[in-house]
């Protein structure tokens, strides 16, 4: 799996000794906030099985987000098929302490670009709840337009998608 820099992050594949990074994620409902009970670090376990396949197959998966200077765990950033469309739906996850930083901007929009000139991809999606107001505004400085409304997980999400050629000339324009 590709490893992606920013100016202060280090994005890359988890190693299979680092469920316990993930369950640091998933273990925290001020984090996965919309779930009923903490994810468990067997369900970690698994999740990072599962995406080093989906990475093998597509390309996609789960990076870990570290701090360039520190590499200390911040969080973590995703491309992965989105169960309800199969469409590349880019999303992320951070600790709590690492929340407000501009991190999930910065770690998306490298991963956002890897999606449309790495790999190729036709479309990036992304939901967000609707009152997960700094998801909305990550989406928004993404450039990502709202499109319409989507269930997912039986709940209503807000489905933001962008299209290839739109991310290239916005590229371009900005070069």
């Amino acid at each position: 799996m590709t490893v992606l820099l920013t100016e202060r992050l280090q994005l890359r594949p988890y190693k299979p000794d680092e469920a316990h990074l993930l369950h640091s994620i998933i273990g925290d409902l001020r984090i996965v906030f919309w779930r009923e009970e903490p994810g468990t670090l067997e369900e970690a376990q698994h999740w990072l099985e599962k995406t080093a396949k989906t990475y093998k197959e597509t390309g996609m998966g789960v990076w870990g987000v570290f701090d360039r200077k520190t590499d200390d765990f911040l969080g973590q950033t995703i491309l992965q098929p989105l169960p309800e469309t199969g469409e590349p739906e880019i999303g992320y996850h951070f600790r709590v302490e690492a929340q407000g930083h501009g991190l999930a901007t910065e770690a998306a929009k490298c991963l956002l670009h890897h999606g449309f000139t790495g790999l190729e991809l036709p479309r990036i999606v992304a939901v967000v709840l609707p009152d997960n107001h700094p998801s909305q505004a990550v989406m928004k400085k993404l450039g990502l337009p709202y499109i319409r409304d989507l269930m997912k997980s039986n709940m209503l999400h807000n489905y933001f998608a962008l299209e290839r050629p739109d991310y290239l000339a916005r590229l371009q324009q900005s070069a």
